[in-house]
């Protein structure tokens, strides 16, 4: 098709807020670091909808349902192919030219809260279930649906009915800034009896879970929790207050990747006990700096740790608090789970990423051609 003869365009469409940390920034960084280093010939731009991260709710809602007409004044870039990157923001691509459209399906918790899939989790507002019946109808009509693991693929076909030809699962890598920073085991010094926790105040990150775990634990070996994420709830501060954690946690509050850097460095294991992940970039950044990881079994949580990551139930916390407990207690059983863990993270390379981006645009591309682009 002469689109690959020249160089296949891509419009890579952000509708991450200007300034405000998160996956959604990282993912495009990433995506857009992986392409130009494996795949040159795909030509991208990255064009963003979000201005700078407004504050309260209604300044939120409003620059949501701006982001259709947004998408619309970019429609004379008439790309090969849009790229929207936040399958949570699908609804956008209404908005857009007549390319082929891909999206990224990262998760569909809101789907799975609407039904019931996380008993005591807050209910999801009318306003969100509207958005996301928009995010189902633009993900059906999308040429290509790109999900970053199996696991969420399954979830995107059980609850949407799309037909799993249309789905790709393309795992994210490393992020690039964690690249270089994970390359220096000599910088490696851990503190016996740190534990650490990264995400945020989400429902789904449980990080009130973390708490009443570290609060199981023997302080003689546990005895400090970093939690680094967005500042801490006063529900959770009120929480940690109660347990009587107050002077055992550190906040470390929206760290950049230098202060996570060092932490995933100096803490001892990573307890992530998630009631669901599209992917769990923690997880994987913390094996890739050779930290033994306890995390749950759900979501794609054990498809991303494989072997490399003790995966117990939701309920089980007493298993939780035993299998960290091991690991604060023997270093033989830490070291051999940090060898596990840098192994298993070789299995997400940059240029595995980008490649598959690269069979997905090309698949979009030839669906909207037809049967004789074949």
């Amino acid at each position: 098709m002469a689109a690959s003869r020249r160089g296949l365009r891509v419009a890579l469409v952000s509708t991450a807020a200007l300034g405000q940390p998160g996956s959604m920034r990282a993912y495009a960084d990433t995506l857009v670091q992986a392409l130009a280093r494996h795949v040159p010939e795909i030509e991208t731009e990255l064009i963003e909808l979000a201005p700078a991260a407004g504050t309260g709710v209604w300044s939120q809602r409003l620059q949501t349902m701006l982001m259709p007409a947004r998408a619309w004044l970019q429609r004379a870039r008439a790309p090969d192919l849009w790229h929207v990157l936040d399958g949570s923001r699908a609804y956008v691509a209404r908005g857009l030219g007549t390319a082929p459209i891909v999206v990224t399906v990262h998760d569909v918790i809101p789907w799975l809260q609407a039904y019931g899939h996380f008993p005591g989790a807050p209910a999801l507002g009318a306003a969100a279930r509207g958005l996301w019946r928009g995010n189902g109808r633009a993900m059906k009509s999308s040429a290509q649906l790109v999900c970053v693991s199996t696991n969420t693929a399954r979830d995107v076909q059980r609850e949407s009915g799309i037909e799993r030809e249309k789905l790709l699962v393309v795992p994210l890598p490393l992020r690039p800034a964690m690249v270089d920073r994970a390359g220096t085991p000599s910088d490696v010094v851990r503190n016996d009896g740190l534990v650490l926790h990264v995400g945020n105040n989400g429902f789904y990150k449980n990080r009130e879970g973390v708490l009443r775990i570290f609060a199981k634990l023997d302080p003689r070996i546990a005895q400090r929790l970093v939690m680094a994420g967005p500042v801490p709830s006063g529900d959770l501060l009120r929480m940690a207050h109660k347990l009587d954690l107050s002077d055992r946690i550190d906040w470390s509050n929206d760290p950049d990747d230098d202060a996570l850097a060092n932490h995933y460095r100096r803490a001892s294991v990573l307890l992530f006990p998630s009631l669901y992940e599209g992917f769990g970039w923690p997880v994987l950044e913390a094996m890739s700096f050779g930290l033994p990881v306890v995390a749950s079994d759900a979501g794609s949580l054990p498809e991303v740790g494989g072997d490399a990551v003790a995966c117990l139930p939701l309920d089980d916390e007493e298993g939780f608090v035993s299998t960290v407990e091991q690991i604060l207690r023997s270093p033989e059983a830490a070291q051999a789970a940090a060898a596990r863990g840098l192994a298993r993270a070789q299995n997400f390379s940059s240029a595995a990423f980008a490649r598959g981006m690269q069979v997905a645009y090309s698949r979009a591309v030839e669906a909207a051609q037809g049967p004789t682009a074949r």
